[in-house]
C-alpha cells in the first residue's frame, strides 16, 4: 500500500469500532458539575457524536513505507558548462566589449588586449622556420656527402640533432601562434581579441578598460577576467552519512529545497556517489543533476536534500496521531469504554523514524492493531481564554475599530546595504609601460582629461632600448638584404657554394622578423609620446575622465609593466564619478523579488532628505560562498556629486507589489512567540465576540500594511485599532 491508500487501509469509520456511534472532541459536561468525574491528566474521553473535521480512530498496521534519504546539500555550477577566462598574452586592455549578466555564444569577442606578445609570437615563428630550412638544408647536404663517403658519420649526426632541434623549436612557435589565433588578431595595431570559449552567460568580470593584464604563458601571475558559466542545469552537492549510503543508488528521485523559495520543490536524479568518505565528516558526496531552467538556483546556495530510497514494510501510524511533547513522542490508545458511551484514549509514550510522508514509523511503544487516535485538519478550535465579550458601550468606550479583511494592493521594497563604486568601465588604473625616473608630473588631481592628455613624463631608457632596437634590426636587415643579393649573384655565377646561399637567405628572414618584432615594440611605446633624443615618455590618459588619485612625484622611479617587472605602481586612476555603481548585498530569501531594471535610490547619511535615482543593472547569479549573500549591481546618477565612491550607504529597491489579505500594523500583536490578531465573530444582542486568532506575519515589508496568513479568511472582520486593549481583557 501507498501514499494515500495505505492511510485509508489504516483510518478505520465509526461502524469499525464496537461502541462508537461517531466520534468528536472531548466532552466538556463533566468540568460543569453535571456528570461523572473526568478523565485522568494522561487520558482523553472521546464522544460519540462526531463532528466533521475531528478526530478519528487508526489502526497500528504493518505499511509500505516509501523512505527517503535526508541531507544537506550545497548548489554548483555543472562543471562542463562553465569556464573561467584568463588571458594569454600579457597587454593592456583598449576595449570590454562584455557585460555581467550578457548571454554570449562560443566564440563571442569578450575583451580586446593590445600586447607585444602578439607581434613577439609571429617574429618567432618565421624565425623558427628560418631555422628549420637552413637546418635541413644542411642535413641534405650531409647526407649526399656520406654517401660519395666525402664527409665523416658525426658530420651527419650533428646534421641531424640541429634539424631536429630546429623542427622541435618551430612546432613549439606554430602552437604559440595556433593558442593566440584562437581569439582574434590584428598584426598591425597587435590587438588580440579574447573570446568566449563556451556558449553560456558572463557569471562576473574582473576587468576594466587601461587594466594591465599578465598573460598566463608569461611565467606572471594570471588574473581571471571573466567566469562564463550556463546555470540552465546545475548540480546539487550532497553530503551524505555513512550509515545511510547503503539505501542510495544512481538513478534515485532527489529533491532539493532553498531558502530564497519555500515550499517550491526542484527535482532531479542521483549521477554520482562518491567511492570514499570524507575522513573529517564520515560522509560521502553525492551528485544530482537538476533542471533550472527559469535560472532560480544560483551556485553556493545551501539546500535541503531528499533522496529517495527503497521502499520497506514496517508498522506505522498516520502523522496526525502523533502528539509532541519536547522531544518525546506520544500517541493516544484505545484502552476500552468510559463513563457515558466514550471511549478512554490513554497517553503512550512511542518510538518513532520520521521519513517523511503520511505514515510515520513505529519502533517502540505500539502493537499491530492498536487503535490510536488520529487529529484531523479543520476549523480551528479556540479555548475559552482566547475569546472577549464586550458590550457595545464597552467597544464604544475602547474606540476599537473594525474592518473587513480583503486583499490589497501591498507596496514592497527592499532594504540593502551597498558600497558605491566607480562604473568599472568608466575607470582605469595606469601603469607605466617603462621603467624609469618621473621628470615632470603634468596632471592634478580633480583635473578632467580627454583620452590622450599627457599625465606624466618618464626618462627611461627603455625608449632608447627601443628606438634602438628598430635601427639595429633595420640595419641588419639591410646588411642581410646585401649578403643574400651578393651570395645569388654568385652561385649563378657558379662562384659561391649553395650552403652558403642557404644560410644568407636563412639570415634574411630571421633579420626581417626581428625587425618586426621591434618595430611592433616601438609602436606599443608610441600610445604615449616619445622623445628620441631626450629618450622621454609621455605618459597619456587612456580614456576621457577625470584625475581621481595620483600616486607618483617628480623623480620617483617606476617599474615598466613590459619590463617584467615583479610589483609595478599604479601612478593614476583615471575615472568619470558622473555615474556609480552601488555594489549591494542581497539575501537568498529576497532573490525572487530582485530583477535587472527595477528602479533604486540611494541616500547618503551627509545630505539627508536627497536621494540618488538609478536601476538595477545585474543580479549575480553566483551566491558568496562566506557571506551566503548575492552581489547586486546597480547603476545610479551622481551628476549632482552627493556620492562618493567607497561610501557605505543604505539602498532601497523598489520590488512589484501584490495583492495580498493585509492589515495595518496596528492590528498586530506579540504573544511569547506568537503574532496574533482579533477576529469579531459576532455583534448581536448588544454583544461584540471577540476572538484571538494566531496568524503569520510579513513584518519585514516595507510600508504600512501587514500581509498575513493562517487562520483567517477574506471577509473576517479584524480589530485594526484597540486590539492591545482586547488583549489586556484576555
Amino acid at each position: 500500500m501507498k501514499g494515500s491508500r495505505a492511510v485509508a487501509a489504516l483510518v478505520i469509520g465509526a461502524a469499525g469500532l464496537a461502541g462508537l456511534a461517531g466520534l468528536a472532541g472531548l466532552s466538556a459536561c463533566a468540568r460543569q458539575g453535571g456528570g461523572p468525574a473526568g478523565p485522568p491528566e494522561d487520558e482523553l474521553w472521546v464522544a460519540a457524536d462526531s463532528v466533521e473535521g475531528g478526530p478519528t480512530i487508526a489502526r497500528a498496521e504493518r505499511a509500505e513505507l516509501q523512505e527517503r534519504v535526508a541531507a544537506g546539500g550545497r548548489i554548483a555550477f555543472h562543471d562542463l558548462h562553465v569556464t573561467h577566462v584568463f588571458s594569454p598574452v600579457t597587454g593592456r586592455v583598449t576595449r570590454v566589449l562584455a557585460q555581467p549578466g550578457q548571454s554570449v555564444r562560443k566564440g563571442s569577442p569578450l575583451v580586446a588586449i593590445q600586447s607585444p606578445d602578439v607581434g613577439s609570437a609571429f617574429s618567432d615563428v618565421v624565425k623558427a622556420r628560418a631555422d628549420l630550412q637552413q637546418a635541413e638544408a644542411e642535413l641534405g647536404r650531409q647526407r649526399r656527402l656520406a654517401r660519395v663517403e666525402a664527409a665523416t658519420q658525426r658530420e651527419l649526426e650533428a646534421a641531424e640533432d640541429a634539424a631536429r632541434r630546429a623542427e622541435a623549436e618551430y612546432h613549439r612557435t606554430q602552437q604559440k601562434a595556433a593558442l593566440l589565433r584562437s581569439g582574434g588578431l590584428d598584426a598591425v595595431t597587435q590587438e588580440y581579441t579574447l573570446k568566449s570559449f563556451i556558449d553560456g552567460e558572463v557569471i562576473a568580470r574582473q576587468v576594466n578598460p587601461g587594466a594591465e593584464v599578465q598573460g598566463q604563458y608569461s611565467g606572471g601571475q594570471a588574473v581571471e577576467l571573466f567566469t562564463i558559466g550556463d546555470i540552465r542545469r546545475v548540480w546539487v552537492l550532497a553530503d551524505v552519512a555513512e550509515a545511510d549510503l547503503p539505501r542510495v543508488a544512481i538513478g534515485a528521485d532527489v529533491t532539493a529545497e532553498v531558502a530564497a523559495y519555500p515550499g517550491r520543490v526542484f527535482r532531479g536524479r542521483v549521477d554520482w556517489i562518491a567511492p570514499a568518505l570524507d575522513p573529517a565528516l564520515r560522509t560521502a558526496r553525492v551528485r544530482a543533476e537538476i533542471a533550472n531552467d527559469d535560472e532560480a538556483l544560483k551556485p553556493e546556495m545551501y539546500a535541503q536534500v531528499s533522496i529517495a530510497a527503497a521502499p520497506r514494510r514496517a508498522l506505522a501510524i498516520p502523522r496526525g496521531a502523533i502528539t509532541r511533547i519536547g522531544t518525546a513522542a506520544f500517541a493516544y490508545v484505545d484502552v476500552g469504554v468510559a463513563p457515558g458511551r466514550r471511549r478512554a484514549m490513554k497517553r503512550r509514550l512511542i518510538r518513532i523514524a520520521d521519513h517523511g510522508g503520511p505514515l510515520v514509523e513505529v519502533t517502540g511503544g505500539l502493537s499491530e492493531g492498536d487503535a490510536v487516535l488520529v487529529e484531523r485538519d479543520g476549523p480551528s478550535k479556540q479555548e475559552g481564554g482566547d475569546r472577549v465579550e464586550l458590550s457595545d458601550e464597552q467597544f464604544t468606550a475602547a474606540g476599537l475599530e473594525v474592518k473587513a479583511l480583503a486583499a490589497s494592493d501591498v507596496p514592497d521594497a527592499v532594504e540593502l546595504g551597498g558600497r558605491l563604486t566607480f562604473d568599472d568601465l568608466r575607470v582605469t588604473h595606469v601603469f607605466s609601460p617603462v621603467t624609469g625616473r618621473v621628470t615632470r608630473v603634468l596632471a592634478r588631481p580633480g583635473q578632467k582629461v580627454r583620452r590622450g592628455t599627457p599625465l606624466a613624463a618618464i626618462l627611461s631608457p627603455d625608449v632608447g632600448g627601443a628606438v634602438a632596437d628598430v635601427v639595429k634590426a633595420e640595419a641588419d636587415l639591410a646588411q642581410a638584404s646585401h649578403e643574400l643579393q651578393r651570395q645569388q649573384e654568385l652561385y649563378e655565377a657558379r662562384a659561391g657554394a649553395r650552403r652558403d646561399l642557404e644560410a644568407a637567405q636563412a639570415t634574411f628572414q630571421k633579420a626581417r622578423a626581428e625587425l618586426e618584432r621591434a618595430r611592433a615594440k616601438a609602436r606599443l611605446l608610441r600610445e604615449g609620446s616619445v622623445d628620441r633624443v631626450t629618450q622621454e615618455y609621455l605618459l597619456a590618459s587612456p580614456i576621457d575622465g577625470e584625475v581621481v588619485a595620483r600616486n607618483v612625484n617628480p623623480g620617483m622611479e617606476v617599474q615598466g609593466q613590459y619590463a617584467s617587472a615583479a610589483n609595478p605602481v599604479e601612478l593614476f586612476t583615471v575615472g568619470d564619478p558622473g555615474r556609480l555603481l552601488v555594489l549591494a548585498d542581497a539575501y537568498e530569501v529576497d532573490l525572487p523579488r530582485l530583477r535587472a531594471g527595477a528602479p533604486v535610490s540611494v541616500r547618503a547619511a551627509a545630505t539627508p532628505g536627497r536621494a540618488a535615482a538609478g536601476k538595477i543593472e545585474w543580479v549575480s547569479d553566483v551566491v558568496d560562498p562566506q557571506l551566503r549573500t548575492v552581489k547586486v549591481r546597480c547603476s545610479v546618477d551622481n551628476r549632482e556629486r552627493l556620492l562618493r565612491p567607497e561610501m557605505y550607504e543604505p539602498v532601497r529597491i523598489e520590488v512589484p507589489g501584490a495583492r495580498l489579505l493585509a492589515v495595518p500594523r496596528e492590528a498586530l500583536l506579540r504573544v511569547g512567540d506568537e503574532t496574533v490578531v482579533f477576529v469579531e465573530r459576532s455583534a448581536a444582542g448588544g454583544k461584540h465576540v471577540l476572538e484571538r486568532r494566531r496568524v503569520t506575519a510579513d513584518e519585514g515589508r516595507a510600508g504600512g500594511l501587514v500581509p498575513i496568513s493562517g487562520a483567517v479568511r477574506p471577509g473576517d472582520r479584524v480589530v485594526t485599532r484597540g486590539a492591545i486593549f482586547v488583549l489586556g481583557m484576555l
